[in-house]
């Protein structure tokens, strides 16, 4: 009786697994892109995905601000465009003690298994064009 009782428990216990690692994140990447941020992320399936909430931190902050939230539309792979990381609160040009770079961007996936994070840093340290260019932007929106 074990023995016939034994794979058929090894399945329940595999797919039990299978089932608490629904998405796994096979691409995180931040870059520059003029003067905002890109940030790509893709998951290897989006069963049991309930969302995916996207935060930014500054060398210099104590802790994460919200950027975004995104609920899974069966695509795997999604792009956001961080238009405000080189904004103040106030929305007016940043001194370079503000820009807070290198940034660190966490990726938090949901599901009823348990919330996943993980981390990427922007590489780099934009110009002033870039910084100047993106205040500049965000004056006229």
């Amino acid at each position: 009786m074990f023995r016939r009782s034994g794979p058929a428990v090894l399945l329940l216990v595999l797919g039990s697994a299978v089932a608490a690692m629904a998405a796994s994140l096979t691409v995180f990447t931040a870059a520059y892109d003029s003067s905002r941020v890109r940030i790509d992320w893709e998951v290897n399936s989006e069963t049991d995905v309930t969302g995916f909430d996207l935060a930014r931190k500054g060398s210099n902050e104590t802790s994460y601000s919200a950027v975004t939230s995104v609920t899974p539309n069966g695509q795997r792979r999604y792009t956001y465009y961080d238009a405000n990381v080189f904004r103040t609160a106030t929305g007016g040009a940043p001194t370079p003690a503000q820009v807070g770079g290198p940034f660190t961007y966490r990726l938090t996936i949901h599901s009823p298994g348990g919330d996943q994070s993980f981390l990427t840093v922007l590489a780099g340290t934009p110009s002033s064009v870039q910084r100047s260019w993106g205040t500049i932007k965000s004056m006229f929106r």
